[in-house]
């Protein structure tokens, strides 16, 4: 009998530990608007809970992931985890890492290009269906040639009309590193501004509220740390990705600063819910959500506290 109980004690305390390690998948490889993820990880030695990070990268659907129960949560845009839920995903945003996707649009300079509406007919480096380019188009009644995006900075290096799709916190320092002078049109600027976001299950939600609210302490805390002291994330990202540099780094995490977080850092991971509404109705403008679709429940403002 004392055996049974203290087999019942060991499966419980396993049981236990279990439920205090969870895994957020990242939507790219690492680089430097995933510091306070990685900054969360590096604290794991001072908490209970032991948060592991997984990469992310171009065939890497996080969505689906954390839908089908491969990770606990899981980072993406917001226009990303309401239309997984359009299709019955059940997914919940509940902080926001950035306060916008940095998707930018970039182009040689001296090409006369002073507005969106100046791209049309160039040729286009862009993922094919990517939404906040279908809103463009409509919205602003412009198209491209366009052309399935590679990577290849060369190519934009030599064809000096062309323009390709990017994030702003990256894109046009590696160019610059190359020697390519750029400018660009943020598309954020254009109207379009969905968040990044963490994200889980509408049944993580409800039956572990306490383990979210963990992970929203610990990410809070980690990103004070990270934009304090940007090195240990840094030095750990650069050794994850070779097409990260120091400079290339510290430029995003500056960028971040000046554009893309709160300047009282008490309010970080704060959402509104009329942002998430008029992204809702950008969604349905171009048809990849149903027009019936209510966005309440694709996020959770509960467990940021005073976001005002």
């Amino acid at each position: 009998m004392r055996n049974v109980f203290l087999g019942l004690v060991t499966l419980l305390f396993a049981t236990a530990a279990q439920a205090k390690e969870v895994t957020l998948l990242m939507d790219w490889f690492p680089q430097g608007n995933q510091s306070v993820y990685w900054q969360a990880m590096l604290d794991n030695d001072d908490h209970d809970l032991k948060i592991n990070i997984k990469p992310g990268g171009p065939k890497v659907k996080t969505t689906i992931a954390v839908a089908s129960g491969q990770v606990e949560f899981g980072l993406n845009g917001s226009d990303s985890v309401m239309m997984a839920n359009s299709k019955g995903a059940g997914l919940v945003a509940f902080f926001a890492s950035l306060g916008h996707v940095p998707y930018t649009l970039v182009f040689h300079p001296d090409q006369g290009i002073e507005t969106v509406k100046d791209l049309q007919g160039r040729r286009f480096a862009v993922v094919p269906g990517i939404t906040y380019w279908k809103w463009v188009k409509k919205e602003y009644g412009v198209s491209a040639d366009e052309f399935p995006l590679t990577g290849d900075l060369g190519l934009f290096a030599r064809e000096k009309e062309m323009f390709q799709q990017g994030y702003s916190l990256f894109l046009p320092a590696r160019l610059a590193a190359k020697g390519v002078a750029t400018e660009q049109i943020k598309v954020s600027d254009l109207g379009y501004r969905p968040y990044s976001v963490l994200f889980t299950t509408q049944k993580m939600i409800d039956e572990n509220p306490e383990l979210v609210q963990e992970v929203v302490a610990r990410l809070r805390a980690a990103f004070v740390k990270s934009l304090n002291n940007p090195k240990p994330t840094m030095d750990l990202i650069l050794s994850k990705s070779k097409k990260v540099t120091a400079e290339i780094h510290m430029n995003a995490i500056n960028l971040m600063k000046e554009e893309f977080l709160p300047k009282d850092y008490s309010k970080l991971g704060c959402m509104e819910s009329a942002r998430w509404g008029e992204l809702a109705g950008q969604l349905k403008q171009v048809d990849v959500v149903p027009s019936d679709f209510d966005p309440a429940s694709s996020f959770n403002l509960s467990f940021l506290g005073n976001c005002e």
